[in-house]
């Protein structure tokens, strides 16, 4: 086996983990990729449902006069004075419970089932994103590893060709 070769098998190993490490990163891009849209997509629709929620229930509130020569400004403090009512998170005691200061969210079934795919999501996403790091500071050991390899590798191959005359020792002459 002449130099080439040795060098080119000694390099084969490392050379594969880092294709290995690459294709491994490129897939954990990908599905970070598509987490991270379906987390911008969930997150959309949990804010316009809750804005378009928000306008129908101001809309009950306060109706549209139907008369042109409506009154103008604002409403009376009166009707001010009332607590703002929660759309779609609404706080209640739980009637089963011992003590009353506990309180039990209730939320809307779509919209909770909406929330626990967010969380999962954005759990899947750090999880992968964390790997991705591992594979990433095994890419770069990898790395280093391979190049003190083929720098040992190209001094031997120097010194041969050197040997042999095939490279001259000073790269001005």
């Amino acid at each position: 086996m002449n130099q080439l070769e040795l060098f080119v098998a000694s390099s084969e190993s490392a050379r594969s983990d880092a294709w290995r490490y690459l294709r491994r990163m490129r897939e954990l891009d990908s599905r970070i990729e598509e987490d991270m849209n379906r987390l911008r997509e969930i997150a959309q629709l949990l804010t316009s449902s809750t804005s378009r929620h928000e306008v129908k229930e101001s809309d009950k509130d306060h109706p549209k006069p139907l008369r042109k020569n409506a009154k103008r400004g604002r409403p009376p403090l009166s009707k001010h004075r009332d607590p703002p009512k929660v759309d779609v998170v609404n706080l209640t005691v739980d009637e089963n419970s011992i003590s009353s200061d506990t309180s039990v969210i209730s939320i809307e079934p779509h919209r909770a089932q909406m929330l626990v795919e967010y969380r999962l999501c954005r759990r899947r996403v750090l999880r992968q994103a964390l790997e991705r790091e591992k594979v990433a500071e095994e890419l770069k050991s990898c790395g280093a590893e391979m190049s003190e390899c083929l720098a040992a590798r190209m001094e031997q191959f120097s010194e041969t060709l050197q040997k042999t005359g095939g490279l001259p020792t000073d790269a001005s002459s």
